[in-house]
């Protein structure tokens, strides 16, 4: 995706921001996220921190908090108007207008990390994975919910960002993060992809 290009998607969503959570896609959201905070329990029964990269408004981080009530959030996004929202709802989480590939945490500081229906407008994605890497604590665990497509579709269009099964399995694999489920959400064309952070232990 070109510079220009980015600049125009946060522009988008900076003007999206004050009915973001009264539009369609909040229907859209709501079972995505019961899947990923479901998945992600189920690998980190109690994380202390948790980073919503992406996080718009910060539903998801919202419902992390009732989750973990004790978990220190972060939530990041490049548009500073789902910043200012989030900020006004999410008390206590730290928000922080930032992109995946420029997190502004430090190494080895995160149980969860979560990416809901954001990473095909992510500016460089393979960067942005291995900053996921960085920041994940050993065996800490990346959730990515994302638009899917076929593989054959995908073999068609090669520059898309939405990605196959497949090639998103290979993009976490390459960044150093273990594979450890993919499966579609209760949202039909959502694609749940959960890697792991090497603990080191043999």
């Amino acid at each position: 995706m070109s510079t220009d290009n980015s600049k125009n998607e946060v522009e988008h969503f900076n003007r999206w921001s004050r009915t973001y959570d009264k539009s369609w896609i909040q229907r859209f959201a709501l079972p995505v996220h019961q899947d990923m905070l479901d998945v992600a329990g189920n690998l980190v029964a109690a994380p202390q921190s948790i980073i919503d990269i992406g996080c718009g408004t910060g539903q998801l981080l919202i419902k992390a908090s009732a989750r973990w009530p004790s978990a220190y959030l972060v939530g990041v996004d490049p548009a500073i108007g789902m910043v200012e929202v989030a900020r006004s709802q999410t008390r206590g989480a730290t928000i922080c207008i930032a992109s995946a590939d420029s997190l502004p945490v430090a190494d080895s500081s995160a149980d969860i990390v979560f990416s809901s229906l954001s990473f095909h407008h992510w500016a460089d994605q393979t960067k942005g994975l291995r900053e996921i890497a960085r920041v994940l604590r050993p065996a800490g665990c990346l959730c990515i919910a994302d638009i899917t497509m076929p593989d054959w579709i995908a073999k068609i269009i090669r520059r898309v960002k939405v990605k196959a099964p497949v090639e998103m399995a290979r993009l976490l694999t390459d960044a150093g993060l273990i594979v450890k489920l993919q499966r579609r959400s209760s949202t039909r064309f959502v694609l749940l992809t959960v890697g792991v952070k090497n603990s080191g232990r043999t």
